[in-house]
This record gives C-alpha cells, sequence and structure tokens, in this order.
C-alpha cells in the first residue's frame, strides 16, 4: 500500500467569517476565491470560522463514543438493513467501495430527518426516506445519545447550507442556482463512523482499508475527525495518497460526485480513503452528506448557468444515489 505522503498538495484552511459577516467585502470576496480555488483544484478544504458551538461538537463524539461500546446484540437489533430509510446500525464488513479488496474495517449509524411512518416518502420507500432508530433508553438514555445527535443534526444541516450557499457564490449562476436542490426536506444522511484499531499488519496492506477508495456520490461533505489520523487524499498528479490532519473545530468540506456532474467537471470529486493505522487506539469520525432534494434534476450549466442537453433524460438525486448505493454495500 502506498504510504500517505505530505507532497504538496492545494488543501487549504479556509476561515469563512469574514464573508459570514460581510459576503460583498473584500476580505468575504477572498474567502469566495479561495473556496473557488480548492474546489477546481482538489475539491478538498478545511473550514474554520463557521460558529457551530464547541460542545456540540465534543457532545456528539462523546455520543459516538458510547454507541460503539454497546455490546454487539445491541447494536445488531438497530441493523439498518431491516429499517425503512437506511436508518440504524452498520455492521463491520457492510460495504466496500472497490471490487479487490475485502471489506471495510468499520462500523456505523446512519439517522436523518426524522419522518413520520405516515409520511408517503417512508410509504413509497422514497431514498432515504424514514424514521430514526435508537437504542433502548434503559441501555444508552436519550440524553446520552439521541439528543446530542438530534442536535447536532441540526446544527450542521444550517451549516451545510451554509456552505451549499457559499459554493454558489463561487460560480457565476447567481446566489439561488443550488436552493432547489436544497428543498423539500432533503436526504442528508448524518453519518456516525468507528475506525478499531489496525494491526501493522493490516494496515500495511491493500486489500483491506478503514474505508476503501471512494469519491463521494452527494453535492458535499462535511466531515468531522476526532484527533487520530487516517483521512487520505490522492494526488491524481503523483498517485501519491496525501494525508488530512485533524485540526480541532474545522470540517473537512469536499466537493462530490453530483456537483461535479452539475459544474461539467469543473469542481473536482477527489477519490479519498481512511486507514487507522493505530494499532491500539480507535478512531471515530462524523460524516455529513448533502445528497438534497431527491426529484431534484441533475442539470448539468455552461458557463452562464444555462442547462446543458435535454432536461427530460435527466437523473434525479434519487436515481443517481439508488444506483450509488445499491453497489457498494455488501450483498
Amino acid at each position: 500500500m502506498p504510504a500517505a505522503t505530505t507532497s504538496i498538495f492545494y488543501l487549504p484552511d479556509i476561515n469563512i467569517a469574514p464573508w459570514l459577516e460581510s459576503p460583498t467585502s473584500p476580505s468575504g470576496q477572498q474567502v469566495v476565491d479561495q473556496v473557488r480555488k480548492a474546489c477546481t483544484s482538489t475539491g478538498f478544504f478545511q473550514l474554520t470560522g463557521h460558529g457551530l458551538s464547541q460542545d456540540v461538537v465534543e457532545d456528539i463524539f462523546a455520543a459516538s463514543a458510547k454507541f460503539f461500546a454497546l455490546p454487539k446484540d445491541v447494536k445488531q437489533g438497530l441493523n439498518f438493513t431491516k429499517n425503512l430509510g437506511f436508518r440504524g446500525y452498520e455492521l463491520i464488513g457492510a460495504q466496500v467501495y472497490e471490487s479487490d479488496v475485502l471489506p471495510d474495517l468499520k462500523e456505523g449509524f446512519l439517522a436523518g430527518i426524522d419522518l413520520p411512518f405516515e409520511d408517503m416518502r417512508v410509504q413509497n420507500k422514497r431514498f432515504f426516506a424514514g424514521q430514526n432508530v435508537w437504542p433502548p433508553p434503559d441501555v444508552l438514555p436519550y440524553a446520552e445519545f439521541r439528543e446530542p445527535v438530534e442536535k447536532y443534526y441540526k446544527s450542521i444541516m444550517q451549516l451545510c447550507f451554509t456552505v451549499m450557499d457559499l459554493v454558489a457564490a463561487t460560480l457565476p449562476y447567481g446566489p439561488d442556482v443550488f436552493d432547489e436542490w436544497k428543498s423539500h426536506e432533503p436526504a442528508c444522511p448524518l453519518r456516525l463512523l468507528h475506525y478499531p484499531p489496525t494491526p501493522a499488519h493490516v494496515a500495511g496492506k491493500t486489500r483491506q482499508l478503514g474505508s476503501s477508495a471512494h469519491t463521494d456520490f452527494g453535492a458535499l461533505t462535511l466531515l468531522l475527525q476526532d484527533s487520530h489520523e487516517g483521512l487520505e487524499v490522492l494526488n491524481h498528479d503523483t498517485g501519491d495518497w496525501v494525508l488530512v490532519p485533524p485540526k480541532p473545530g474545522a470540517f473537512v468540506v469536499n466537493i462530490a460526485d453530483m456537483m461535479t456532474m452539475v459544474t461539467v467537471g469543473e469542481y473536482k470529486s477527489s477519490k479519498h480513503r481512511v486507514i487507522n493505522r493505530n494499532e491500539t487506539e480507535d478512531r471515530y469520525s462524523v460524516v455529513f452528506f448533502m445528497d438534497g432534494n431527491v426529484d431534484y434534476k441533475l442539470r448539468r450549466l455552461d458557463k452562464i448557468g444555462q442547462p446543458i442537453g435535454d432536461d427530460e433524460d435527466l437523473l434525479t438525486v434519487e436515481d443517481y444515489m439508488l444506483g450509488k448505493r445499491n453497489s457498494t454495500y455488501v450483498k
């Protein structure tokens, strides 16, 4: 397995506070320029100055650790394959992105917008439409898991919409270009992930990783890392894997495949992977995927924002995501 490097690779730290305070000011426009450069080069950047409470961040990591420490039978009782809307627990080895590696060494927990069972989107089994599921409160009290997860979800959804608006500001299509994409209670999976310690003889091989190499499928992704290294991005120019160092309070933002489609390849969705090279300590991350309004049509836009091609032939978010999801989970 090629080792990760620290070679020259554009993955900047971007403080968005000036843009939040005054989008049209010179300092606000500088933020826009930095984000555009990141989107057109690697598609990755570390976001700070976002205003999300550190308490909310610490609480979600604490909640995640408590959940994954539960007995195996309790977690398996929440198996996401048995719940509408892909909600609940992902077993270790449930997913793999590449055909020539073993299933991923990670376990997860999925939550999203909580829709009642009677909602027609749930009844019709629309993409990621369902009710959240939770461990019994006598096993893991709601105050220690459900409430922190729900609070984080509300906060990260707001931040994600802000980042979508910031990305819109980097494009010549107008500030409302993504409004439809964000509308109608969009499909936005929240995924808590746990990567167990990895023995050196496993971490040194390409056959099994924490998360095998892939691009994300949606519009964009917001990732929180704990203090353990593990995320690596492929430098397409050199073939090297570049470490993305954890930074307290920072979100790793990356452009995903659907945004690349809409911008006709201008904004990059880069391949990345995770390897927990620590032999004794667990690694945790919290991932929020902006997939969006399931009926949104993925219109490729020209330089002035006009659709390219026949609207009737376009995939919807739901079409695209169902195809991708079905191809990556172990049958």
